[in-house]
């Protein structure tokens, strides 16, 4: 496809669905996540944005083991799905599952060393690209983005 032909469809893109909120706020989440992917793997790390999720609930959980339905629940997401995550974390060294001694049908998550240390580390690196992205505003146009992305949130949520 030539250069032109491409700018040609995102100019087409953008101005029909450049003024969507669902598309708006899509990109934007990706464009942040691609960000944050390129910062983590210039720092050497393998992970991408999009398997911490998994990473943040175990680390905030503290010492509460959580099972993977409960990490399923939490992040409004299918057992199988969270079950291939998990499975790769821990292949990666940054979970482990151990049995519930008083379920053995059921597999509860700890967070290892390794786990802990990049989560650290994706919260540091997340912190600066906010700040990044945030310095570029002036404060009254953070105040509305956070107040908007929270109602629209919140909206969503019910």
């Amino acid at each position: 496809m030539t250069v032109l032909k491409e700018m040609d469809i995102q100019a087409r893109f953008t101005e029909r669905m450049g003024t969507q909120s669902i598309f708006l706020i899509s990109h934007v989440g990706h464009l942040m996540a691609r960000k944050a992917n390129r910062e983590l793997a210039r720092l050497g790390f393998t992970l991408q944005i999009e398997q911490f999720p998994v990473l943040f609930i175990v680390y905030f959980s503290g010492d509460d083991l959580l099972s993977q339905q409960d990490i399923a629940n939490f992040l409004q997401k299918d057992k199988s799905g969270i079950q291939r995550s998990v499975r790769t974390l821990e292949r990666d060294g940054y979970l482990r599952v151990v049995a519930d001694s008083e379920d053995r049908r059921k597999n509860l998550i700890r967070l290892t060393p390794a786990g802990k240390m990049i989560i650290e580390q994706a919260i540091k690196t997340t912190e600066t690209i906010d700040e990044e992205v945030m310095s570029q505003l002036t404060a009254e146009e953070r105040d509305t983005f956070l107040k908007t992305t929270r109602k629209i949130a919140i909206l969503l949520e019910k």
